[in-house]
């Protein structure tokens, strides 16, 4: 392993080979649905093929967060400009593409050793993608009790919805799924407060 790579670089990278995923299950879903473009040729002619080898063996380590914002870039635009082109052929499949998010949120969350609120909230931030770390995206707002507050600081995502004529309402409504498959399978739920809070409490019987 290259002396220069952190563990804050793997988990970074995680995170984006989380995205990427779904991109691609969202690729697979515009191929039954039988939209009308080619949207992997197109979503790789307009922002480049997606990286998924190991970090240690494709990282420009003369430019490591260069290089790491460029692939959170890409898969960020990947992610908007899919679902706004899906969306303009069909509306109803926001749906199907929820589900994706659920499943998805479903999987990572298995990932998480120890049952807990706070346990939970650093698993969906480990699994998020919310730009790079110095952004400082989310944070913990209050932890007491079973219950953890989080708090949006900034929107990273809504310029890539912007510059593809897409809307960040869609985007939060797939983030949400995500969350929701996250905890389906856990005695925790989410509660929005506002548009920038959250908590995850113990599930109300």
């Amino acid at each position: 392993m290259s002396a220069f790579l952190g563990p804050i670089h793997f988990w970074l990278y995680n995170k984006i080979q989380i995205q990427n995923e779904i991109v691609e299950d969202i690729i697979n879903l515009s191929e039954e649905k039988s939209s009308k473009i080619n949207l992997k040729k197109e979503a790789d002619q307009r922002y480049g093929v997606s990286e998924t080898r190991a970090l240690e063996e494709v990282i420009d380590e003369t430019n490591i967060h260069g290089w790491l914002q460029s692939l959170v870039s890409q898969v960020e635009y990947k992610l908007a400009y899919l679902v706004t082109i899906l969306l303009e052929e069909n509306k109803d499949i926001l749906n199907d593409i929820e589900e994706i998010f659920f499943v998805k949120g479903r999987e990572q969350s298995s990932k998480v050793g120890e049952n807990s609120a706070a346990a939970y909230y650093k698993g969906m931030s480990d699994s998020l993608l919310d730009g790079m770390p110095c952004d400082q995206a989310n944070s913990i707002v209050e932890e007491y009790n079973e219950d953890v507050k989080g708090g949006i600081n900034t929107c990273v995502h809504k310029k890539y919805w912007d510059e593809v004529g897409g809307s960040i309402e869609k985007y939060y409504i797939l983030r949400d799924a995500f969350i929701r498959g996250f905890l389906s399978e856990t005695q925790y739920e989410y509660t929005k407060i506002d548009e920038i809070t959250s908590t995850i409490s113990v599930r109300k019987q």
